[in-house]
This record gives structure tokens, sequence and C-alpha cells, in this order.
């Protein structure tokens, strides 16, 4: 819902130290409290952010009109990515057997390179795996009849299937560089997949106004991400690795992520919803100098906070009427209704609106409360990030790996997918695709033109069928069904014939000639 809105419809005259059942709230002392000043009667929402122009949605040069799912997903993995996976597999899959010594009956010893047909086939294999989820990898070709599932197998064998996971690399790993070198990168392993694709989310689509940035959980800590607010499209991608080498050592680590992630938007109108992990009056007043907005919750003990605002100051209890401070384009609102939150914003004013929520303390089963405009907006806008964190993990590849950048990589991987979904979207608004129906063409599409590679088969060899002579003794080719052919020949005179009993007529006999059938 737009902002204005929300201020044109529900705003109301109300002192803003006032509770509503006439209890005054602690007084707030504007005095000695570094510039802040309490709001004590309605004010409007500051104008002073430039107006969003900026286009939006896809802006790649391709025209994908009618175009496959798998044409979208190329928008991020194209053929250079296929080349790159494909080479430094099959680099590292040499390096390895070069260096170990490999047991008797390991598979490696059935090693060939894997080819970019092969390649696509595996990773529409590990997508499949996002479809039917089972609890190990043997499982997808264990052939119980409840569960069997006989597609994986007509693909790929699973010895390959493993060995190619085993030896999955994207980078050459004789260019590494020692912990404690200058150069040293401890993103090394993933470094050419992120720097591929992760410039892409950004550069083939444009967001709405509304971004917002979260962490993103994976089996990896330290991950935040920069989303369309609405669609949760993932526009940039920051892991936290430790090292910090900025020249202001007063700036935190939270800090230099936002102004990261936003070095793209900043100065075109957009507005960032956060939490309190990244919220800080520091990155506000510097977002609101670059023509950015900003909302979200904030821990009141952050520097550059209102003193007045912290619980032990300004008891709330529910009920009572947000408490409101302004410094300069800053604007701070205490508020409690199920349980108390402080938000930091520059777009806001003081505006509340009602709002009908469901409860179970009254018969009609709901009640209305008197919620800011921030916080209404800040609840409505801040779901991006939750948004493609959920449809990511829903057909995320569900295998855990010792290998943590395979954790990685599979998050990308699955970020890419949604991505191109959400842009699909966008581009045939008459053809929708739930998230699996476009997963599964992109399955089919990765397929085309290849053709699984039979193995040897066990047991004693046997001989080709062109090979086999007719026996000479039993073989009639005059009647139908008469021809007889053998495996076996004389040592001596070198014609075929069957063991038994054509070997000893044909020796023994001077008429030997008697056809199969009339035995």
């Amino acid at each position: 819902i737009p902002l204005n809105k929300h201020e044109n419809t529900h705003h109301h005259q109300k002192d803003r130290g006032l509770s509503r059942s006439g209890v005054h709230h602690p007084a707030v002392n504007d005095d000695d409290d570094d510039g802040w000043v309490c709001l004590r009667d309605e004010e409007e929402h500051h104008k002073w952010i430039r107006h969003f122009d900026e286009p939006v949605g896809y802006r790649g040069d391709r025209n994908l009109t009618n175009s496959e799912p798998t044409g979208f997903l190329s928008l991020f993995l194209d053929a250079e990515f296929w080349s790159l996976i494909t080479n430094e597999t099959n680099r590292y899959a040499h390096q390895f057997l070069a260096r170990e010594e490999l047991k008797p009956n390991s598979r490696f010893h059935d090693w060939y390179d894997v080819t970019v047909s092969e390649m696509k086939a595996f990773m529409a294999l590990h997508l499949c795996m996002g479809l039917v989820e089972k609890s190990e990898i043997e499982d997808y070709w264990d052939g119980f009849w409840p569960t069997y599932t006989p597609g994986f197998g007509k693909v790929m064998s699973r010895n390959r299937f493993e060995v190619i996971l085993s030896f999955i690399h994207f980078v050459n790993n004789d260019e590494r560089v020692e912990r404690g070198l200058p150069g040293h990168d401890r993103l090394f392993k993933v470094r050419p997949i992120i720097n591929m694709i992760i410039p892409r989310f950004s550069a083939i689509y444009g967001p709405h106004k509304e971004l917002s940035l979260d962490e993103m959980t994976i089996a990896f800590k330290g991950r935040s991400t920069l989303n369309e607010a609405s669609s949760g499209h993932v526009l940039q991608w920051s892991m936290y690795t430790g090292q910090n080498t900025h020249d202001d050592e007063n700036i935190g680590a939270t800090h230099l992520i936002v102004r990261q992630l936003l070095a793209s938007y900043t100065g075109k109108g957009h507005e960032v919803y956060m939490d309190s992990y990244y919220t800080s009056p520091a990155i506000a007043r510097e977002l609101a100098d670059n023509d950015t907005g900003m909302c979200g919750t904030v821990n009141c003990n952050r520097r550059g906070m209102s003193r007045g605002l912290k619980p032990a100051q300004l008891p709330l209890r529910r009920g009572d009427d947000p408490v409101v401070m302004r410094h300069d384009k800053l604007l701070a609102c205490a508020f409690h209704d199920t349980k108390r939150l402080t938000l930091l914003s520059t777009i806001h004013g003081n505006l509340c609106t009602k709002k009908r929520i469901r409860t179970k303390e009254n018969v009609t089963g709901f009640r209305e409360i008197e919620k800011p405009v921030c916080v209404d907006s800040y609840n409505t806008f801040m779901g991006g990030v939750d948004t493609a964190d959920q449809r990511m993990k829903t057909y995320l590849f569900p295998h855990r790996s010792r290998k943590w950048y395979s954790r990685i990589f599979n998050a990308v991987l699955s970020i890419s997918v949604v991505n191109a979904n959400i842009i699909y979207t966008r581009c045939n608004p008459g053809q929708q695709k739930t998230l699996k129906a476009f997963i599964q063409s992109i399955v089919t599409s990765l397929l085309e033109g290849y053709y699984k590679k039979e193995g040897k088969k066990g047991g004693r060899p046997s001989m080709q069928q062109d090979d086999r002579p007719d026996c000479i003794a039993c073989s009639d080719h005059t009647r139908p069904k008469g021809r007889r052919q053998t495996q076996f020949r004389c040592s001596q005179c070198g014609v075929g014939l069957c063991a038994v009993p054509c070997n000893e007529r044909y020796h023994t006999l001077k008429h030997n000639k008697q056809c199969h059938l009339d035995r």
C-alpha cells in the first residue's frame, strides 16, 4: 500500500505523550539528548527524498518473448558458466588422481573427463533431488519398489554421479594464495562463481522503489542479501569473512555491508528496509545524504540514538500511544503492541493508521489498534528476504556436504533458479508457472541431447552376434528357422560346431548333416 494513502486516509490528531487510558507516559526530556526532540503534534511526512523514476523489471539485451524457462536461467548460467565448471572439474580430477594413491576397489579408477552435455545432465539430477527429497543420495538409485525412482538411473549411474559430485570444482587449486600472504582470499574456492553470477542479478533486473536487506540463512554463517521487497528477487549478495581493510576503524562491519550492498542503488530514490542488525543512525544519515530512504528496527543502545527511548527511561505497555522523536531527517519511534520495538526512519512522520488484527481476547476475534505508519510499512516491505529465503529452500539440494564451498554453490544455484522464475513471471504475465513446474521444464531442457554412456557389464565376456558361426552340422538355411549359430569352433578344423552332439557327429559320421529341427 503506498505510504501516501496511509497518510491521507487514517491520520489522527492526538497528543503523542498521552496514553488512551489517560495516563501520561514518563516525560521524555528534550534537553541534553544530542538534538533529539519529542514530537507532540502531528507531523507530515518529509518529502526530501528524490522522486523514484528508475526502469523496473527485465532490462537485458536479449528478447525473451515466448522463451522457455531454460532461456531465463541462461541469463545467469550461460555457456561461460558451463565451460568453467566442466574444465575445472576435469582439472581437479587429474590433479587428485596424480597426487593420490587409490585403493584397488576405488570408484575413482573409472574416471573419465566430463563433457558440457554430461555436466548439464548432472545439474539436472542435482535439481531433481530438490523436487524428490530422500534421506541419502544412494536412495535415488535404490530399487525398493515403494520409493523407486527409475529416472535417475536412466540418466546416469549412481557411481558416475557421486564421482562427479566428489570432483566438482570451480577454480584451479594451483592458483591458491596461502593464508597470511598478500592476496589470500577465504572464498577462493567459489570466487569465480561469485564474480560471474552475483553481478548478473542486478545487471539484468531493475527493482521497484522498496528494497529489503537482511540475512539469508544457509548451512554457512555470515551471508547478507539485498532484495526487491515485493518479489524477493535477490539483487546483491555479500558474505562476511572477518576481513576489514577499511581505513576508518570507527565504521563497523555491518555499516560496510550496507554500504557495499547498496552501492549501485544510492542516489536513485530507493527506500531500504532492514532489521536491527544493520540499522544505526550513522548509516541512516549516510543513506539520506545520498538520496536513499531507510526504515528499520533499531537497538536503543546504538551510538547516536536518543537516551529517552530506552526502556529504563520510557516504560511502555500494550495500548499506550507510540512515542516519536526527531533529529533532523531521523525519526525514532517506540511502540508496544504484542511486544516493544523501536524503529528508526528517514522517510516517515509520526502518523498512525488504524489496523484490524486477529485476537483471542474478545468474541469477534478481532481488535483495532492504531499502528504508526513506519511500523506498518516495515511489516509490509521487510518480507522480501524471507520470501526469497523460503522459495530458495523449497527445492534446494537437500543433502549436506562436508565441503563448505559446495554449500555456497548450491545456494547460488538455487537463487539463480528463483530469480529466473521471477523474471519469467514478469515477462510472461499470461503464462504463469509455479516454481516446481519451472524447475521441471529446466530439467527437461538440460537433458536434451544427452545420452547415457553404458558402463561395462559384469560376468563372463560373450562373443558378438556377428562373430558367431553357423553350426556346419545342424544349421539349415533352406528351412524356416533352420539356421543355428554357435559360439564354438573346432580347434583343428576351424568350423563352427555345437558342443553336443554336432562335434561328435561331424568327426565320426560320413553323413553327419542333420538339421536341429529334426532331433
